[in-house]
Formats: C-alpha cells, sequence, structure tokens
C-alpha cells in the first residue's frame, strides 16, 4: 500500500513538472512575441538605408566608416561596411538625411540629400576616389527607377505636397485618392459622411477595385480603425501630418489583414528649425462666379 501511494505521489508530481514546462515555455513563446511587436510597429513609422561602399574598379571596400547624419534634427548614426562593401542603418526616422564615407587612402564621399518615406529602403551606394581622406566628392542622390529591396507596391504623399496641396474641409483623405489605384468611394457608402445618419468628413475611397470599408489604417504604426463601420478613426490635423504612405500591393506582413489599402500615417515630429502655420476659414458669396 505504501508503494502504490509512493507511486501515486510521483505520478501526480510528474504530471505537475510537466504541466509547468508547458507554462514556462507559453510565457517565454507570449515573451518573445511581445518583445517583436516594437520592431513590426517601427518599421511602418522608419525606413532604412542600406548600400555598397566600392573604388572606380568597382572592388569593394571593407571596413569604411558611414555616418549618417538627420538634416532636420542633426542626430547621427555611425557604422562600418562588412566584408562585402555592405552597410545598413535600419529604424531611422523619416525625413533627409546626408551620409559621408570615409576610407583610409581614399577622398571622403558625402552625399548631400538622401529622402527616405516611412516603409522604404533607401539605397545609397558609394564609388570612391583614392586620394586624401581631407579631400571631399560630393556624391548626388538617385532614386532607381526599380526598388529592388522592398516588393510592397506603395507610393508616398511626402510633406510638401501635404502642406502644398489644396483641401476641400481640410480633409486629408483627398490626398490618398491621388495615389495611383485608389479612387473616390460610393457617395453612399458606410464611410461617405453622406449618409442621412452620419455628417463626419468622408474617409470613404477604393483601392484597385475593393469595398470602401476593407482598407487598413494605421497611425504612427498603431491601428487606427473603426471597428462598426470600417471607417478611420482618429483623423489628425493637415499640420501635424508628415507623409501619407498607402500600400497597394504586396503589403509588408506587418500591415497585411485587409483586402483594400494600407494607408499609414506619420506624424510630424520636432526638428532644430521653428516652424509653424495658421488657417482661416472663409466663405463669401462675393468670390463665387456669377452667372453669364
Amino acid at each position: 500500500m505504501i508503494e502504490m501511494k509512493r507511486q501515486h505521489l510521483l505520478t501526480r508530481t510528474g504530471q505537475c513538472d510537466a504541466r509547468f514546462a508547458q507554462l514556462l515555455r507559453w510565457v517565454v513563446l507570449t515573451t518573445l512575441l511581445l518583445c517583436t511587436l516594437p520592431t513590426a510597429f517601427a518599421q511602418l513609422t522608419t525606413a532604412d538605408i542600406v548600400g555598397t561602399v566600392t573604388d572606380s574598379t568597382g572592388a569593394v571596400i571593407p571596413n569604411a566608416n558611414i555616418t549618417v547624419v538627420n538634416i532636420d534634427t542633426h542626430s547621427q548614426r555611425a557604422g562600418t561596411s562588412n566584408g562585402s562593401g555592405d552597410f545598413q542603418f535600419t529604424l531611422l526616422p523619416v525625413g533627409r538625411y546626408s551620409v559621408a564615407v570615409k576610407a583610409a587612402g581614399f577622398k571622403t564621399a558625402n552625399t548631400a540629400t538622401l529622402a527616405v518615406e516611412a516603409g522604404d529602403r533607401a539605397r545609397a551606394d558609394i564609388h570612391m576616389e583614392i586620394g586624401g581622406e581631407s579631400e571631399t566628392v560630393m556624391v548626388e542622390a538617385q532614386t532607381p527607377l526599380l526598388q529592388a529591396d522592398n516588393a510592397t507596391v506603395s507610393s508616398t504623399v511626402t510633406a510638401q505636397s501635404v502642406q502644398d496641396l489644396p483641401l476641400n474641409g481640410r480633409n486629408f483623405v483627398q490626398l490618398v485618392q491621388l495615389v495611383p489605384g485608389a479612387n473616390e468611394g460610393p457617395g453612399n457608402g458606410l464611410t461617405s459622411g453622406g449618409r442621412p445618419d452620419d455628417r463626419r468628413s468622408t474617409s470613404g475611397f477604393s483601392v484597385n477595385g475593393q469595398d470602401d470599408t476593407l482598407n487598413n489604417y494605421v497611425i504612427d504604426g498603431i491601428d487606427n480603425n473603426e471597428r462598426i463601420i470600417g471607417s478611420i478613426g482618429v483623423k489628425p490635423n493637415v499640420e501635424g501630418i508628415q507623409e501619407i504612405t498607402v500600400q497597394t500591393n504586396s503589403y509588408a506582413p506587418e500591415a497585411g489583414r485587409t483586402a483594400g489599402g494600407v494607408i499609414n500615417i506619420v506624424t510630424r515630429s520636432g526638428t532644430n528649425q521653428f516652424h509653424g502655420s495658421a488657417y482661416e476659414f472663409f466663405r463669401n458669396d462675393i468670390f463665387d462666379a456669377r452667372n453669364v
């Protein structure tokens, strides 16, 4: 009898250990998933700069010192090229950057302005010339006709367009409709703002012929969807928008879940320069066109 009780106790102890081990595995797995979420969100609001450092003959230059500087905030990051001459800077805030490359026996190469957009993977290949490091060669950034480092089909409404293009009612959704593949949604759709029970400004548009409620709205990498009718949740004011990126095909893994388009809004951040804006709604019939 005592031996049977001992075996029963050992069995229950083994079962408890197995359950504890399984629980521990789930805790570790959940922790790892939570740790990767910020990176996934950041990929929607940041950009990468990649490139290869070569000499005039096309041979790669390893261990070159690369410095990337944000022109607006003067924040900088430094790194070196690897054995294949490649370098990359990830999770960079969107904006304009300068890229300086130094290597022993070569002139310093400086790319003055390289603009990157949200989700972009901009390529800045550097071709260095033989000479002293005190000499500087200015490199003009060229936008490639084919984006070979990212398969996502997307278009970006830049900060300049957001600020300069005219809008009726200061509704930024009109800017999204400028993107290839995006068109105005139906006038009586759930997101149109024209239904008898809804007087909000329209957020309705169709991407590649899909329903206007099948779009995925993201703001600074955070879900921004209104769950009841499939519309946008928060509409930032125009002055607060840095840029709008619309993915229309081959969506990035962190931005999927939709048959329509992925509308990613990046809000503006501070810079080292003072800036501001003002506006006024002014509508008067003296400006109306006269009937002929």
